[in-house]
């Protein structure tokens, strides 16, 4: 019994201290973590490529930039002739309820203000997890041996190669969401006459697939443009387009995803919300990651647990 209570208060420890880190540290290590696991990644991908790591990663960082730069400049060039066609529109708005929207140029620049310390800081993690991963990939190979040196760190590595497993799974699952996604917004994109609908139905799929974004993110303003311009018909048809997709999401992913984390669908809808409640935009990831760390060092410990009780006996 004795041995019992220890073991219930050794799984409270890990359940308080998992709760910690994700509160309080994860947010400050976040780019050097995400650093570590995409040099990690690219170590798998060193298996098969007779490149050194330190080239890779660099390799790597060129593309993320490349892709990065490629992605603003064409959604600066696409939304260029949208912003001049809305522009007046939005004037001649603004002329006839002057009188009410006094308040937003205020508000607005209250809003900006709030939002730029968050878009600098974001701006400086992403430096820091570039440069991170030069450094990773630089002393992977003692830094790794300095982690296994701290305490639990056999436990935690055990616990981690399952918990791959299961992030394995949640990409194949978020895949065959987006897949569907893209899938639908092609077929409403072509029936709807849009130029270039492939194109627009992935780039819709991938937004959808990021976290906190979603397809409301393309949908909302794309449909306010339309209702600002007088195209009631349209704006309706993306609205019905938008609701479909959402009900897909919201259908597939707690099956899907569950179980590629090896939990109960209700289970993995507790632990986003409960993410989501506790760390912010960050426990859509956060919540579900807690849930599987803590239950796969409960496994551990267990573990322990009974082959200690063998050799007592």
């Amino acid at each position: 019994m004795k041995q019992q209570t220890i073991l219930y208060f050794e799984k409270t420890g890990i359940l308080m201290a998992v709760y910690l880190v994700l509160r309080f540290l994860l947010p400050i290590v976040l780019p050097f973590f995400l650093a570590w696991i995409t040099v990690g990644c690219l170590v798998f991908l060193q298996k098969k490529l007779p490149v050194r790591l330190l080239t890779l990663s660099i390799l790597y960082i060129l593309l993320f930039l490349l892709l990065s730069g490629t992605s603003i400049f064409c959604g600066c060039y696409l939304l260029y002739e949208p912003c001049c066609r809305l522009l007046p529109v939005c004037q001649s708005y603004w002329a006839q309820f002057s009188e009410y929207l006094s308040w937003l140029p205020g508000s607005l620049s209250g809003y900006l203000a709030d939002l730029m310390p968050s878009a600098l800081s974001c701006m400086f993690g992403i430096f820091l997890y570039l440069i991170s991963i030069l450094l990773f990939a630089r002393d992977w190979e003692h830094f790794h041996i300095l982690l296994y040196r701290l305490p639990f760190a056999v436990p935690v590595s055990n616990a981690a190669g399952r918990l791959l497993q299961c992030v394995r799974g949640w990409i194949h699952a978020q895949f065959r969401i987006m897949l569907v996604v893209s899938l639908e917004c092609a077929a409403g994109y072509y029936l709807l006459h849009i130029p270039g609908f492939p194109f627009w139905a992935v780039l819709t799929g991938i937004i959808d697939a990021l976290p906190v974004f979603g397809t409301g993110t393309v949908f909302f303003p794309w449909i306010a443009v339309m209702v600002l311009q007088g195209e009631y018909p349209f704006a309706l048809w993306l609205g019905l387009l938008y609701l479909i997709t959402w009900l897909t999401r919201e259908l597939m992913e707690p099956k899907l995803l569950g179980d590629g984390l090896g939990l109960l669908p209700v289970c993995f809808l507790i632990s986003v919300i409960a993410g989501l409640k506790l760390f912010g935009p960050l426990g859509f990831f956060s919540g579900p990651f807690g849930v599987l760390l803590i239950r796969e060092l409960w496994v551990e410990l267990e573990t322990a647990f009974s082959q200690k009780n063998r050799l007592n006996l």
